[in-house]
């Protein structure tokens, strides 16, 4: 039976396409090389390689078992370092993605504590609405949004939230409190351009309403200064508005038509293990978040 050796010699071989640089970067003989390659084809019954006298390529067979071969490298190696994390302290930088309402509220305030608890962890966090590419950004986490990761991410629920109309007392003075969900229509209607669709709008009697938007805009913030200085109507989680509701900085709107609740998600790369660096973090943060 083939062992990781050969299939490691196998995966370097293809990825350097000569035996003397595979030689080269183990430090033996490019006759060992061949010959364990040779071992291996015999205990398989097929041809792998194609040799000639300045490079070897995989054949069609070659080339499906090299990318197994390399699967199972790659478990073998993340079940290594699961062991290895396991017995030492989580270490390491940590790459976090997360809205800045939701970071402001939850992350920041705590982020003292996270890192007295774990010294070795470096945080570099990403205050930003959008949904990064993990794999070629090499974000470990994106949390705090209620958007969907993409399908090659792992997405989990941690908390929920509602969204909430409201406006300033100036912009009501003016164009006048809407009764209804239809009354929206007669009004100055700002969205996050990120919502899908982001001129839809479904109340909880089951009402739902297409309005155009009078202003689009890619940041929660934004939309914020936009309803305090009497731009329009937004519809933002409760958690953002709930200091400016409380001073009356902001008017809610349409309370009686209820509250969509709305979930908030953490997401992190598809693994086979989750690194415990990210562990950590995630527990961390939901433990610390109250609705």
């Amino acid at each position: 039976m083939p062992d990781l050796t050969q299939m490691e010699t196998l995966v370097l071989t293809s990825e350097l396409g000569s035996l003397a640089a595979v030689a080269r970067k183990l430090g033996v003989s490019p006759a060992a090389i061949s010959k364990q390659l040779t071992k291996l084809e015999e205990e398989l019954g097929v041809q792998l390689l194609m040799r000639s006298t300045r490079r070897v390529a995989l054949t069609d067979v070659g080339v499906s078992y090299c990318r197994q071969c390399r699967r199972i490298l790659e478990e073998v190696a993340e079940a290594s370092s699961l062991v290895s994390q396991i017995k030492t302290e989580p270490a390491g930088t940590l790459k976090v993605v997360s809205g800045r309402h939701f970071a402001a509220t939850y992350l920041v305030p705590h982020l003292k504590e996270f890192l007295e608890r774990y010294p070795k962890i470096e945080i570099d966090l990403e205050l930003a609405e959008r949904i990064p590419d993990f794999q070629s950004e090499e974000i470990d986490v994106m949390i705090g949004m209620s958007i969907s990761a993409p399908f090659e991410a792992i997405q989990k629920r941690i908390a929920s939230t509602t969204y909430c109309f409201c406006a300033s007392p100036a912009y009501i003075q003016e164009f006048g409190t809407p009764e209804s969900p239809q009354d929206l229509k007669k009004h100055r209607y700002i969205t996050h351009s990120m919502r899908r669709p982001d001129h839809e709008l479904v109340f909880s009697n089951k009402e739902s309403l297409s309005l155009p938007p009078f202003i689009r805009v890619n940041d929660a913030q934004t939309m914020l200064h936009m309803a305090l200085d009497g731009l329009g109507i937004v519809k933002l989680h409760q958690y953002v508005v709930k200091e400016y509701l409380e001073s009356g900085a902001l008017l809610e709107l349409l309370a009686a038509y209820g509250k969509e609740e709305i979930p908030i998600y953490v997401a992190y790369p598809q693994r086979r293990f989750i690194s415990s660096k990210v562990r950590c973090f995630i527990d961390f943060v939901t433990d610390k978040i109250t609705y």
